[in-house]
């Protein structure tokens, strides 16, 4: 088959020679390009394409631990103002006390606790607390009393009627 070729390659003029070598080349450079060249620029643009992709998710992630953290010290800062499990504090004893502080344990009608469970093993306590004729500056100085206590205390719902008989 070489002697073929060879032989062929003696009859050819100058001109073909240089014809088919032309060819050859442009066939080898065709070939070089279809199986070496295309699927390296392919994967070097599916490369950048995750570079981008990862980068955006990286932003992300970054962004997320940021809000991880923020809640995470809103967690200890609220934890630490929660009584321990060892803490025997009392919601009911608070409020009398609080109530006695402000001059308005007397206007006490009732004091019922609620408890509710939420998640992750905490318990939340609730007092429904009513008072019955009291003076506005009386509530204020309960309230600073609530607001002043030594774990995180809420007031809830306030409501605020009249005296009956007054003019409002």
């Amino acid at each position: 088959m070489t002697q073929n070729f060879r032989e062929r390659w003696r009859q050819m003029s100058q001109r073909e020679r240089t014809l088919v070598l032309a060819g050859g080349a442009v066939l080898g450079l065709s070939l070089l390009f279809i199986l070496i060249v295309d699927p390296l620029l392919d994967t070097l643009d599916r490369l950048d394409r995750q570079e981008i992709r990862k980068q955006k998710d990286l932003a992300e992630l970054a962004v997320l631990g940021q809000a991880y953290l923020a809640k995470r010290d809103r967690l200890t800062s609220t934890e630490s103002r929660m009584p321990g499990a060892d803490s025997h504090f009392s919601l009911l004893a608070f409020m009398e006390e609080a109530a006695t502080t402000a001059h308005v344990r007397e206007r006490i009608t009732s004091m019922q606790p609620q408890v509710q469970s939420l998640a992750q093993g905490y318990q939340e306590t609730a007092v429904d607390l009513r008072l019955d004729g009291i003076q506005l500056p009386d509530l204020l100085a309960l309230l600073v009393a609530i607001d002043q206590a030594p774990y995180d205390l809420q007031v809830r719902h306030l409501q605020i009627r009249p005296a009956a008989g007054s003019l409002a």
